[in-house]
């Protein structure tokens, strides 16, 4: 139910943005991808991120910077 008032509503955006002339949007720009050459060494960077969260110094430092963002 929820999917579809969710639907629902996305369509009536759409259709209420249909009625603007097509020169009013901009276009998004184009993302700047990172093309990987090497799975396995994007994978050892990436366990080697994730096991430096797990050590709790970190882990608190990490949550301490994030605290003082916000």
């Amino acid at each position: 139910m929820t999917t579809c008032i969710i639907m629902h509503n996305m369509i009536i955006t759409d259709e209420r943005d249909a009625q603007s002339s097509i020169e009013d949007h901009m276009e998004a720009p184009t993302p700047e991808v990172e093309m990987v050459l090497d799975e396995n060494t994007r994978f050892q960077q990436f366990l080697a991120g994730h096991s430096g969260i797990k050590i709790k110094d970190a882990h608190i430092a990490l949550r301490n910077a994030l605290i003082d963002h916000l």
